[in-house]
C-alpha cells in the first residue's frame, strides 16, 4: 500500500478537475508558490485553508485526507455522517467567508485613514 500525502491528493484532485495552480491559488487567496509547496508536501496546511481547498476542488475532506471506509462500517451510517459533516463544513466555510469579508472592510477603512 502506497501512502499518498494530503498535498499529493490536492494536486491530483486539482489536475483531475483541470484547474491550474494559478486558478486554485487565486480563489484560495494564496500565492502560486505557497500552493505548489503545499502540493509537494513541503509546507504545512492550516485547517481553514484545507477546508477552503476542499470547497474549491469540490472534494470532501475525507477524499483529500485519504480516509477509506472499512468493510465493517455500515455504508448508510458513513453516508449520513459524511452528509452531516459536509453540511457543518459548508456552514463553517460560509462563516469564514463572512468574517474574511468583514476583515477586508475593516482593513480598507484603516487604509483610508
Amino acid at each position: 500500500m502506497v501512502t499518498i500525502m494530503v498535498g499529493e491528493r490536492i494536486r491530483q484532485t486539482r489536475q483531475a478537475r483541470r484547474l491550474s495552480l494559478n486558478d486554485v491559488a487565486e480563489r484560495a487567496k494564496v500565492s502560486v508558490a505557497t500552493l505548489s509547496r503545499i502540493e509537494r508536501d513541503k509546507q504545512g496546511l492550516e485547517l481553514g485553508l484545507f477546508l477552503l481547498l476542499c470547497r474549491i476542488l469540490k472534494a470532501s475532506p475525507q477524499e483529500l485526507i485519504g480516509v477509506e471506509d472499512g468493510d465493517n462500517i455500515d455504508p448508510l451510517a458513513v453516508r449520513a455522517r459524511t452528509e452531516k459533516l459536509r453540511e457543518e463544513l459548508e456552514e463553517l466555510m460560509a462563516q469564514l467567508e463572512f468574517v474574511r469579508a468583514e476583515m477586508d472592510v475593516v482593513h480598507s477603512r484603516i487604509r483610508r485613514r
